[in-house]
C-alpha cells in the first residue's frame, strides 16, 4: 500500500498499535491526538489534534494530503466518563458525546471529500454499544452506537468512489481506557471480573484490535464495507 494514513486517538494504546500496523503495510502514518504518543512507532509521525475543533481538523487534513493521497483514515479517539443511568450528569455527557460522536462526525464530514478513491475508513465502536448491563457509562455506550450508525451512512455515501467504511467494536480490553476507565474497571472487580464475560477466558489486546483495523484498511478486505466487526473474544456471542 502507498499513501498517507491518518489515525486519530494516536496516543492511545489502540491508536499506536494501529499506526504500527499501517506503517508496516507501507503507509506514511500520522498519529493525531491532543497529546503526543508516549512512544512513536517506526514509520509514524505525531500531529496535534482536538476533534472538537473543525478548523484544526481541516488544517491537519491539508497537511496530510500534501504528503500524499489519503489512503486510510482510522478514527480511534474516544474518552470514557462516569455517566450512570437514572442520573442526569450533563457535563460529562456533553464531553463524551462531543468527542466520541460529534468528533467522529466532524472528521468524517471533512475527510470524506479528501479520501483517495478506493481508500478505507475505519471507525472504533465498542461491544458495550449493544449492551444494557454496563452500569456507569451510558453516554459512552450511546456515543458508540452513534458511531456505528455513522459508519453505515458513510459506507453507502462513499461506495460510488470505492471508499470502504467499516467499524471495529472492541470488547473489554486488557488495558483500561484513559480517563475514568481504570477507576470504573476497579469498581467492577478489575480484569478478573470482566474475564468472566469472555468465552476466551482472557481479555483481548490492543494489538488484536489493531490487526483487524489494519486488515479493513488493506486490499484484502476490498469487498467489505458497512460492517461492525467485534473483536471481543466472543463476548457479544455469549
Amino acid at each position: 500500500m502507498t499513501g498517507v494514513a491518518l489515525v486519530t486517538g494516536g496516543a492511545g494504546s489502540i491508536g499506536r498499535a494501529i499506526g504500527r500496523r499501517l506503517a508496516a503495510q507501507g503507509l506514511h502514518v500520522l498519529l493525531a491526538d491532543v497529546v503526543p504518543p508516549a512512544e512513536m512507532p517506526e514509520g509514524c509521525a505525531p500531529e496535534p489534534l482536538d476533534v472538537r475543533d473543525a478548523g484544526a481538523i481541516a488544517a491537519l487534513l491539508d497537511r496530510a494530503t500534501q504528503a500524499g493521497p489519503l489512503a486510510a483514515l482510522v478514527l480511534a479517539h474516544g474518552i470514557l466518563r462516569e455517566t450512570p443511568p437514572l442520573v442526569l450528569a450533563e457535563a460529562p455527557m456533553r464531553e463524551v458525546l462531543d468527542i466520541n460522536l460529534e468528533g467522529v462526525a466532524r472528521v468524517l464530514a471533512l475527510a470524506a471529500p479528501r479520501m483517495a478513491d478506493g481508500g478505507a475508513i475505519v471507525t472504533l465502536s465498542s461491544v458495550t454499544a449493544a449492551m444494557g448491563r454496563t452500569q456507569a457509562a451510558v453516554a459512552y455506550q450511546a456515543s458508540k452506537a452513534g458511531v456505528e450508525s455513522l459508519t453505515r451512512s458513510y459506507a453507502v455515501a462513499l461506495a460510488p468512489r470505492g471508499v470502504r467504511v467499516n467499524c471495529v467494536a472492541p470488547g473489554y480490553l486488557s488495558v483500561p481506557m484513559a480517563g475514568d476507565g481504570a477507576m470504573l474497571r476497579a469498581r467492577q472487580g478489575g480484569n478478573a471480573a470482566l474475564t468472566a464475560f469472555t468465552p476466551f477466558g482472557r481479555l483481548v489486546t490492543p494489538e488484536e484490535v489493531a490487526a483487524v483495523a489494519a486488515f479493513l484498511c488493506a486490499p484484502g478486505s476490498s469487498g467489505v464495507s458497512g460492517v461492525v466487526l467485534p473483536v471481543d473474544g466472543a463476548q457479544r456471542a455469549w
